[in-house]
């Protein structure tokens, strides 16, 4: 071998990789060459070179994503620029995985997902200051309007895997979410992004029939819009976004349109969340529009086949966007279409996926919408009625719906009732790692701050939920050092 020993590289993991792939310096740098050349970049990559990077040195861009594409293509599976020990300074045009797009092949989506994963394993702060972008969501909505299924899903690439495989994978699955509703996100994000990653490079690396083949694509279509979901829960909009549209477009090819009109739905839904913390009347208006055209694609998607707690679900994120928007009027008329729906539903009816819609989940949303069109009796009732009816194992959800609850509370002018279940709210967000709890429960305090001198009881509210935020963020500190 005319490269250093595995202890001695300064680059080990690289070292590492070569190993595992049987390339020496001088293959590896003529397989470099070669690969750049078919992309019109002509490289002087030599042995030289290659015992640079091994030393330690960081090679010009795209040598770094040429390693990673050579090494991928000798082991059969994707290998990142992180991990061939590169630091990943991918221009943004030209990132064919930055996740925003959906891909025009069944391949490229897989490997979206195989780098997006990928990605957020091995970089802590991977996407941490970017934004959250409405209309990042307008491409993909619009491309399930039009795409057709994977022609075929088949694969012989490895080791054969059937259907009961498939089961294992929606089985850690359904644990995980049970895992995420007790703990909240902040427990259990890492282990859901570790097992999309595994389970997509399933997808690459396995033999298996075309109906396995079409279950594999929905079960990673499930945990890539868990992987969305414990990104909100943690504030990770951005990176949600990308999930969310690698589960849509994992969805079309699969051709299951009721799971592609739930991901529109679950887009809209997060849409509203962002667009409720937003600071200008502007950008309210322009999330609520855009939560609206996500909820009709979902529709749209769905077409005849839609179930009752499908249609149910999409027109309660309808009356939310409404609510957004300040109309009241096409906000009860979505609550009534909701609520026609729901009565009509039957759980043994309803795709697996969507049972998560809980009796819980639908009144606080219908709660919300009537307490912020101005009804806070009719508000308060349906919060109430949530909050009696959500399931112990739930309690992330449980500390939203008391926020909400003291929320609604308090445009009744009921400080008293307000603060009793606002410490409440307090009490079980210590119990879950949420920042989507912390966030509402800042909005509650910034409600209660201009009300305190007219309550002692808000007051302390007030001090109870200022002390719960500054335990939390000294502990986020100390967990970032330790990073």
């Amino acid at each position: 071998m005319d490269r250093v020993s595995r202890a001695d590289a300064a680059n080990a993991a690289l070292c590492a990789l070569l190993d595992e792939a049987g390339l020496s310096n001088a293959g590896l740098a003529r397989a470099v060459v070669r690969a750049g050349a078919e992309e019109g970049v002509h490289l002087g990559t030599n042995t030289t070179s290659v015992k640079r990077m091994l030393d330690g040195c960081e090679p010009r861009w795209p040598v770094p994503r040429l390693v990673a594409k050579v090494i991928s293509r000798r082991l059969q599976h994707e290998v990142s620029v992180t991990r061939c020990g590169f630091a990943d300074r991918t221009p943004a045009a030209e990132d064919r995985y930055d996740g925003l797009q959906c891909a025009g092949t069944l391949d490229e989506t897989v490997r979206t997902v195989v780098e997006l994963s990928g990605r957020d394993m091995e970089r802590r702060k991977f996407l941490l200051g970017s934004a959250f972008t409405a209309a990042a969501f307008s491409e993909p909505a619009l491309f399930a309007l039009t795409a057709r299924p994977a022609d075929s899903t088949a694969r012989a690439a490895g080791r054969r895997i059937g259907m009961s495989d498939v089961e294992v994978i929606t089985e850690h699955h359904s644990h995980l979410c049970q895992l995420d509703q007790r703990h909240g996100s902040g427990r259990v994000r890492e282990q859901v992004v570790q097992l999309l990653h595994r389970e997509a490079n399933t997808i690459l690396q396995s033999t298996y029939s075309e109906k396995t083949g079409r279950a594999l694509l929905e079960a990673v279509a499930l945990l890539a819009d868990l992987a969305a979901g414990t990104a909100v829960d943690v504030g990770r909009h951005a990176l949600a976004q990308r999930y969310f549209i690698q589960a849509l477009d994992l969805a079309m090819s699969a051709g299951n349109r009721l799971y592609a009109a739930h991901t529109l739905m679950r887009m809209g839904f997060v849409t509203v969340v962002v667009g409720q913390g937003v600071l200008t009347r502007h950008d309210r208006l322009r999330h609520a529009r855009r939560a609206l055209a996500l909820t009709h694609a979902g529709h749209t998607v769905a077409g005849t086949g839609v179930t009752p707690m499908l249609a149910a679900s999409l027109h309660s994120v309808e009356a939310l966007g409404q609510a957004l928007l300040g109309d009241a009027s096409a906000t009860r008329a979505a609550m009534l279409r909701a609520e026609r729906q729901h009565e009509r539903i039957r759980p043994d009816g309803e795709p697996v996926f969507h049972n998560d819609y809980a009796e819980s989940a639908f009144a606080a949303d219908l709660g919300r919408c009537l307490r912020d069109t101005g009804d806070s009796g009719q508000g308060i009732r349906y919060l109430t009625q949530a909050l009696e009816c959500n399931e112990p194992r739930r309690v992330r959800s449980r500390c939203i719906i008391e926020a909400d609850l003291a929320a609604a509370h308090l445009v009744g002018r009921d400080f008293e009732q307000a603060a009793a279940v606002g410490r409440d709210a307090v009490r079980t967000a210590a119990q879950v790692s949420s920042a989507r709890s912390l966030d509402r429960l800042r909005v509650l305090q910034r409600q209660v701050g201009p009300l305190r001198a007219h309550s002692t009881h808000l007051g302390e509210l007030d001090d109870r939920i200022t002390g719960l935020l500054t335990r939390t963020g000294a502990r986020r500190e100390e967990v970032a050092g330790e990073g």
